[in-house]
């Protein structure tokens, strides 16, 4: 759902885009993991219980990303805001590492 390897202004915003294919495939997954984690507690308090059941139930991405733009109508922008975020923490984390 999240197709982080292809975002290139992302990967470049957080320092990746040039990254050895191994080291950033591993970022990628991570990345995307914790994405989808930010999204289940976001969408916690978007839909219901039987909606979050039938969700549940879907096992194709396409039918998922297309049940959330229908069930979600802010889903976008919800995903625009966890990439900030998760964009924002790795650029914090990367200047205090650095001592940027």
């Amino acid at each position: 759902m999240f197709d982080v390897a292809n975002n290139t202004e992302f990967l470049t915003a957080i320092g990746i885009a040039d990254a050895p294919e191994d080291v950033k495939a591993k970022l990628v997954a991570g990345i995307e993991d914790l994405a989808q984690k930010k999204l289940v507690v976001a969408l916690s308090d978007k839909i219901t219980d039987a909606q979050a059941e039938e969700f549940g139930n879907i096992t194709d991405e396409q039918q998922a990303y297309n049940w959330l733009m229908t069930n979600v109508p802010d889903f976008k922008q919800i995903v625009t805001d966890i990439f900030a975020e998760i964009k924002n923490d790795i650029l914090a984390r990367k200047a205090n590492v650095v001592g940027a």
